[in-house]
């Protein structure tokens, strides 16, 4: 007996995450690496913005909710954190970003540098002050050789963001921002050995992109 290859398709999708088959098929191409191909560039500054980012082609309630950051300390001092999209909570502000001297920043107040961490333990995340990091950069969607509108953030040729479900006590339920791409950390890494996996996306979490909206 012989199983159609559209039955065989069936089954499997029950077994993919629907987070993974909501995510449109684009393909993407990399903007200028300066601040002139984000939205509200000044050729006198040689600035862009401000303005924020938000989830985008989830395919679920999370599109449109914008970003926020989660900020850590060791010594009461230096700072560091992660960039965090709240699902919703009342008690977390949302922050706002720029590009400046050819690099995105975010205002905790302070105007920080914000990367993706490298190094394997960090899982790709969104972050700040985390080293060693590559610098996230601007990218155009394109689907079916149309452009799309909108500028989209990423790094390595890759615009997919895992958005991965995490509870924070008092800040509530929130996603952290993980570039999908492992290979974009691979090779920033080197030849260091793999010590983890990033973690299984589960029926809580979801995959899409981060999009600039002014």
């Amino acid at each position: 007996m012989h199983t159609s290859i559209s039955a065989t398709l069936v089954v499997l999708a029950h077994f993919i995450p629907s987070a993974v088959l909501a995510i449109p098929k684009v393909t993407v191409s990399p903007l200028s690496n300066g601040c002139s191909a984000y939205p509200g560039y000044s050729n006198t500054t040689g600035q862009a913005g401000p303005w924020t980012v938000v989830a985008d082609s989830t395919g679920s309630s999370i599109d449109g909710l914008k970003i926020s950051a989660e900020s850590f300390t060791d010594d009461g001092v230096n700072r560091w954190g992660f960039v965090t999209l709240p699902k919703g909570s009342p008690n977390v502000a949302n922050i706002t970003l720029r590009c400046a001297n050819s690099t995105l920043q975010a205002s905790l107040p302070d105007w920080v540098d914000l990367s993706i961490a490298s190094e394997e333990n960090w899982q790709s995340s969104f972050s700040w002050n985390i080293s060693p990091a590559v610098p996230v950069q601007p990218y155009a969607h394109y689907i079916n050789g149309q452009k799309q509108a909108g500028v989209f953030l990423g790094a390595g040729n890759s615009t997919t963001w895992n958005f991965k479900y995490n509870w924070g006590g008092v800040v509530g339920e929130y996603y952290l921002l993980r570039l999908a791409d492992a290979t974009m950390t691979k090779t920033a890494r080197g030849t260091l050995r793999k010590r983890q996996d990033f973690p299984v996306l589960d029926d809580r979490d979801w995959v899409g992109f981060l999009k600039v909206v002014e």
